[in-house]
């Protein structure tokens, strides 16, 4: 075998994809149009993920690293405070932790 394309990881297809060429040497405008299109968010990444809404107090907690209990099974959680994308937590034995915070 001398050459090997990957067309496919997970939810990533290459038909969806941009070449690292085409955002160079592009005006402003069409630069903005070009990622707008193309940029998947970490909130998209994990749509198919159950959410998860903080009061304020506890996401000052989960925010500061300190475990939550959440009585739900262990998996990938979107977290959300007043209806905003906070990031990705992760529940292991009903305890529930920060992963990725945008």
């Amino acid at each position: 075998m001398l050459n090997l394309n990957r067309t496919q990881v997970g939810q990533f297809d290459i038909s969806n994809s941009i070449s690292i060429e085409e955002p160079k040497n592009q005006e402003e405008k069409e630069l903005k149009n070009i990622i707008s299109k193309n940029l998947i968010t970490v909130e998209q990444l994990f749509k198919e993920k159950e959410d998860i809404e903080l009061n304020d107090r506890k996401l000052e907690l989960f925010l500061n690293g300190v475990k939550l209990t959440q009585n739900k099974p262990d998996g990938t959680y979107k977290i959300y405070n007043n209806k905003n994308f906070i990031g990705i937590g992760i529940i292991k034995d009903n305890l529930l932790k920060r992963d990725i915070i945008i």
